[in-house]
């Protein structure tokens, strides 16, 4: 299963020429789940190729205008193409009443059921292959951070020992790649441990903005493969981050190292900084595995071997 990020807003507050209000995607198996909606997400959609259609759910960090206004003119343009399952929105206290309240004065009722779900923290939502969960954060109103997580996987299907078993290729392969006990034409049964390795873990990514440093997002990412953290400010600015409550590049790079992550992307940048280098540099200081986010930027989660 791939599993793909797409930034397609990494500025704060302030749209600018390069930098789109927040919002990132995941794609996975063939799903798109969008993380936040600030202005313009759809146009950043279309300028990722990434079809509406296949937007499974929507998770909103918290209620502030640049995390949360691109959702009307999203649920507007998804009227227009044709769906039938549902679209889940996940969210805060308050979600619900922002979707129907625009809802209502836009006058647009969407040909599909639109599902809105409030929630203070813990799970979020799940499937087989993946699931959510979230926790408050140190923001100025009550935000989340959601961890999004594959479900463990089987481990790697030992071929040798298959044949040395005497079990014949084929379709009985796949089964026991299932997890499913096999009977051989000799009477015996296989079991999928017989033939499989050690399960893999699988990929969690995690998404923490608009935040000031905290042991929740600490907690919430240990040892995901990415962090994507709030990192509005260069540290010199440390009393206007605590101010505004949200994080410098170094205190973002301080929680990706406590939490072990494999990789660190910056992101709700600041419109004043025009240059990604100098921010890159001061969080490589503490956590050389950093990326400053940049609109349209697509990277890869490698799937565990």
């Amino acid at each position: 299963m791939t599993i793909d990020i797409v930034i397609l807003g990494s500025g704060g507050a302030i749209p600018t020429l390069t930098r789109n209000l927040p919002s990132v995607a995941v794609q996975c198996d063939g799903r798109v789940f969008l993380f936040d909606c600030g202005e313009g997400t759809q146009t950043q959609m279309v300028r990722a190729k990434l079809p509406l259609s296949k937007i499974e759910r929507v998770y909103i960090s918290h209620l502030h205008g640049d995390h949360v206004m691109g959702l009307p003119g999203l649920l507007m343009t998804m009227g227009q193409i044709p769906r039938e399952r549902a679209l889940h929105i996940h969210g805060p206290p308050g979600i619900s009443e922002f979707v129907e309240g625009n809802r209502r004065f836009l006058g647009h009722q969407c040909p599909f059921p639109v599902i809105v779900t409030e929630h203070k923290g813990g799970p979020v939502s799940e499937d087989d292959t993946v699931f959510v969960e979230a926790v408050p954060v140190d923001h100025s109103c009550f935000t989340l951070a959601f961890a999004f997580q594959e479900r463990e996987r089987p481990g790697q299907f030992q071929v040798e020992e298959a044949r040395r078993l005497g079990i014949p290729p084929g379709p009985l392969y796949g089964r026991l790649q299932a997890g499913e006990a096999v009977t051989l034409r000799d009477g015996r049964v296989i079991e999928p441990e017989q033939v499989l390795g050690p399960a893999r873990r699988g990929r969690k990514i995690v998404y923490a903005t608009d935040t000031r440093p905290c042991d929740q997002v600490v907690s919430l990412a240990l040892e995901a493969d990415v962090l994507i953290h709030d990192g509005m400010f260069s540290d010199d600015l440390r009393a206007q981050a605590r101010q505004k409550h949200h994080s410098t590049v170094v205190q973002a790079a301080r929680i990706a190292r406590r939490a072990k992550v494999g990789n660190l992307v910056l992101t709700h940048i600041s419109s004043r900084y025009m240059q990604d280098g100098p921010l890159a540099a001061e969080a490589r200081k503490v956590f050389p595995a950093t990326r400053v986010a940049r609109d349209l930027m697509e990277f890869n989660v490698p799937m565990y071997k």
